[in-house]
């Protein structure tokens, strides 16, 4: 997500190895007070528009997506950027089955609704690479051979999730690296890092009011149009899941982010189902990824991100950021080669790292259907515990009821037998002559 030219070495030896390289532009730096990122560098190695897509073939993509897999997806084209650009909006399931539901050990369990974001930072091509790999797998799968793992994974997808994929988060930001061979430019066409812009703990110091650094926030929180995709569609949906896309680095951020949760400790709902998934996803691929709490595992702070918005406001409950990718030992101030791997590199590295969405899947779908039972069983024992309770309401009633009935019986031949032994005393007083006969 963030340069981390002084983050991924000791700083005195960064410095000092490469000091006289860039002391141009550290003095740049300290004059103009401007991020680094926001600057055109000299790159090793620029993409490929033959192997990367660019919006261009990106739209092309989608279209054709669509055209060709109607009953698997479908796109919303509502939501624009500034510059009326597309963010791509798109819906994956299974759209021939009515049923919004899938059935587990007899169980109807409703899809799990999940949320992934792309595209946030303009630099960043590779996260939006591995996510058009991992939809070819979807939809290519389902016409594959049906003992083929590609079916099975596809069958997998499209029958137990509802998948809505902000596919470009930030195109106008994506169209200016693109024109201006900016490589370092990280935000929307006003410089916005819209992943400041949020409306969780906005606008303080993990984040920037300067346009021209690499983190600034913007006016004010949502003030940007992009923005407007995120908060619609959770209004609209009650998701399970939120991931924001990323890359830089291999790392699996846990919220929070921001600067009071760094001095405060705060810590998510579900953090232990979290580290679990976290933990998994680590270790799902040949490459090591670190996981933990934001506010632990960097360095820096970050507020106003749109993850921590889903689980702070939004309480999505498995909410995550993953950085997918990024180069060891990354030093200097050039972009492209942070983020993004050489064209001739790139199936390679998205192929290595697509076992994490298959894990991603795989545990997503355990949590679920064992929170379902989780909650049948709490429902259950209520339900128990209520009908005993009813019972011995309804038994206490009846010896209630029996008592009282008895009482009553008793209180009726006690009064019986009290006047006839009123009458046969009278009958006996005046048979032996105390009471004289009128």
């Amino acid at each position: 997500m963030k340069l981390r030219y002084f983050h991924q070495c000791k700083i005195f030896n960064c410095f000092y190895a490469t000091l006289s390289s860039h002391i141009l532009v550290l003095v740049l730096l300290l004059y103009s007070g401007h991020g680094v990122d926001v600057k055109p560098q000299k790159e090793p190695y620029l993409p490929d528009y033959e192997v990367y897509h660019n919006l261009s073939t990106l739209n092309i993509f989608i279209q054709n997506m669509a055209a060709s897999f109607p009953n698997f997806v479908k796109v919303d084209w509502t939501y624009k950027s500034l510059q009326h650009r597309s963010q791509y909006l798109l819906h994956v399931t299974n759209f021939s089955s009515s049923k919004n539901y899938f059935i587990h050990d007899g169980m109807e369990v409703r899809k799990i609704q999940i949320l992934f974001s792309y595209g946030e930072h303009a630099r960043e091509f590779f996260p939006v690479e591995s996510l058009i790999f991992l939809l070819k797998n979807i939809t290519q799968g389902a016409s594959a051979l049906s003992e083929s793992f590609q079916y099975k994974f596809s069958k997998f997808i499209l029958t137990n999730f509802d998948l809505y994929i902000i596919v470009m988060a930030n195109p106008d930001g994506r169209f200016y690296v693109e024109m201006s061979d900016n490589y370092c430019w990280r935000g929307t066409s006003k410089g916005v890092d819209i992943n400041r812009n949020f409306g969780w703990e906005f606008g303080k110091k993990g984040s920037s009011s300067d346009p021209n650094d690499e983190e600034y926030r913007g006016p004010s929180s949502f003030s940007e149009p992009e923005t407007k995709v995120f908060t619609t569609i959770t209004e609209r949906n009650n998701f399970d899941v939120f991931i924001s896309f990323h890359s830089g680095t291999r790392q699996i951020y846990l919220p929070f982010a921001d600067t009071r949760s760094k001095l405060t400790h705060r810590i998510p709902d579900n953090l232990i189902t979290l580290t679990k998934l976290a933990s998994a996803l680590s270790v799902s691929t040949a490459h090591k990824y670190q996981f933990g709490r934001t506010s632990e595992l960097t360095d820096y702070t970050a507020d106003g991100t749109s993850f921590d918005y889903m689980a702070g406001v939004k309480h999505i409950p498995l909410t995550l950021a993953i950085e997918l990718w990024g180069r060891n030992n990354h030093v200097g101030p050039s972009c492209f080669d942070q983020f993004n791997p050489q064209s001739e590199q790139l199936q390679r590295e998205i192929s290595d790292i697509h076992p994490l969405y298959v894990t991603f899947f795989q545990f997503t779908l355990k949590w679920k259907t064992s929170s379902v039972i989780k909650h049948q069983v709490q429902s259950l024992s209520s339900f128990i515990q209520v009908h005993y309770l009813l019972t011995g309401c309804l038994l206490i009633g009846i010896i209630v009821l029996l008592v009282q009935g008895r009482l009553l019986f008793c209180h009726r031949l006690y009064s019986r037998k009290h006047i006839i032994s009123l009458r046969s005393l009278s009958s006996t007083l005046t048979y032996w002559g105390f009471i004289k006969s009128v």
